[in-house]
């Protein structure tokens, strides 16, 4: 799944942190609004790594995303994503984590296979030369590259969130109730200072 410990670092995070979301807010998904089929269900796939296969009776068209959504669609476990077993349905948001070791020929590769098998939206972060690319169907017949907006940051229309990139050249993400999103280490630590808080008030956190 990973090609090294900075890349495993962010697909973890942005995994993590969009289970985290969806599971709190899963209620709230902006896209019902846009898709039918999406009324019914407030549940969301997100998977890591998982291999996606678009086409019955064509294992050589293969990909697997660092992470992939699909909205309004049943979670758990699964070995690969066959989409013809998963009423036809290609993941609706894809990101990739790039190091220095993708050419560009196989970024072209990658794209073309995202944007001729149905995926509406694909996010690409260079997390060694930080830097960071989206590209939205939109009602085109091919996935088309978004410049960021006058705030110097990018949105996804489907997952109502915000991204950009910091003076480090380090990804943000912002939730769409406006707190960026955070590490597992981040909540962790957090946490501590909330219980810490509550012990000097006299009160148990292990008891609420």
């Amino acid at each position: 799944m990973s090609n090294d410990s900075e890349h495993l670092k962010w697909v973890t995070f942005l995994k993590h942190g969009l289970e985290d979301w969806f599971e709190d807010h899963g209620e709230h998904l902006l896209v019902a609004e846009l898709f039918d089929w999406f009324q019914d269900r407030d549940d969301v796939l997100i998977a890591a790594g998982l291999r996606w296969y678009p086409v019955k009776g064509r294992p050589d068209l293969v990909q697997a995303p660092d992470v992939m959504v699909v909205l309004a669609h049943p979670s758990g476990e699964r070995e690969s994503y066959e989409q013809w077993e998963e009423d036809g349905r290609p993941p609706n948001v894809v990101f990739e984590f790039m190091g220095h070791e993708k050419t560009g020929s196989e970024f072209l590769e990658e794209l073309q296979f995202y944007s001729s098998m149905g995926c509406d939206e694909l996010y690409v972060f260079d997390y060694r030369g930080g830097r960071f690319q989206e590209f939205h169907r939109d009602g085109n017949e091919t996935l088309i590259p978004v410049n960021p907006g006058p705030e110097g940051c990018w949105h996804s229309p489907l997952l109502g969130m915000d991204f950009g990139i910091d003076p480090q050249g380090h990804l943000w993400i912002r939730r769409p109730d406006g707190k960026l999103m955070e590490t597992h280490k981040e909540v962790a630590e957090r946490a501590k200072r909330y219980a810490a808080k509550l012990r000097e008030l006299g009160i148990d956190p292990d008891q609420i």
